[in-house]
C-alpha cells in the first residue's frame, strides 16, 4: 500500500513540475494566438528552441512512467481521482513560484479537492 501511495505521490509532484516548467517556458515563448497559429512550423521551432518547454516534456514522460506503476498496483477508481491533488498543488505552486493570486473561493475550492481526495484514498487502500 505504502509503495502505491508513493507511486500517486511521484505522479503528481512530476506532473506539477511539468506544468509549472511548461509554463514558464511558455511565457518565454509568448502568447500564442491566431497570428502565431498561421504559422505552426516557426511556433513549433520556437517552442522546441525554448529550453524549459523541452524539459517539460520528460518531466511528462516521468510522470506517465509513475502512473503505469501505479495503476500496476491499485485500482483505477482510487487512483484516478487521486491525480486531482494537481488541482491544488499547482495552484499552490502557481502561487508561490510564479507569483500568481489565488482567492478565498479558490483556496475554498482546494481544500474541498483535497478533502475529496483524501475520503478517496481512506476508503479506496483500505
Amino acid at each position: 500500500m505504502m509503495g502505491s501511495v508513493l507511486a500517486l505521490a511521484c505522479v503528481v509532484a512530476l506532473a506539477v513540475a511539468a506544468h509549472v516548467t511548461l509554463k514558464v517556458g511558455m511565457d518565454r515563448v509568448g502568447q500564442v494566438g491566431a497570428d502565431e497559429l498561421q504559422s505552426p512550423i516557426g511556433l513549433a521551432v520556437s517552442m522546441v528552441s525554448t529550453p524549459l518547454v523541452v524539459i517539460a516534456i520528460p518531466l511528462f514522460t516521468a510522470s506517465f512512467v509513475a502512473w503505469t506503476i501505479a495503476l500496476s498496483r491499485m485500482q483505477l477508481s482510487v487512483a484516478y481521482p487521486a491525480l486531482s491533488m494537481t488541482y491544488v498543488i499547482i495552484p499552490i505552486a502557481s502561487w508561490v513560484l510564479l507569483n500568481e493570486p489565488i482567492s478565498t473561493l479558490h483556496w475554498v475550492g482546494m481544500a474541498v479537492v483535497a478533502a475529496g481526495v483524501l475520503m478517496v484514498l481512506a476508503g479506496g487502500l483500505s
